[in-house]
């Protein structure tokens, strides 16, 4: 379903560019022997809550110099059509555990844009008692 001023490309045709390409950018920052969540990407480029969009970026991206293989699901699991993510992983060194990667040993911890992410609370920012 389409509401007003929302935006499917499947329908339009038209790649939205401009959130293609910081998908894109995120992902290449990404080092190597590092991997992301599909969330983390997501809160990265702008769009916190939009795992799904930036997996419809990694499956369309045909750019072989996007290391689309470091992206993974938020519990370390591998995209299951993708058979050659695990071995691209364990080349760059990435831990596994079992079938996922461990991901308290491998995740990527980007800086987080100003104003995104969770902030600690000063005295001054508590409510008043």
């Amino acid at each position: 379903m389409q509401f007003p001023g929302s935006y499917d490309s499947r329908v339009s045709g038209a790649p939205n560019r401009a959130w293609d390409e910081r998908v894109r950018a995120v992902v290449s920052s990404i080092p190597r022997g590092r991997v992301a969540s599909y969330g983390l990407v997501a809160l990265v480029a702008g769009r916190p809550g939009a795992p799904r969009a930036v997996g419809r970026v990694m499956h369309d991206c045909d750019d072989p110099t996007v290391p689309c293989h470091r992206v993974v699901h938020a519990d370390g699991g591998l995209v299951p059509h993708f058979t050659a993510q695990r071995p691209r992983l364990v080349r760059e060194r990435v831990v596994f555990r079992g079938s996922r990667v461990d991901m308290a040993r491998s995740l990527w911890m980007p800086r987080l844009p100003q104003g995104q992410g969770s902030r600690r609370r000063t005295r001054k920012d508590s409510p008043a008692a």
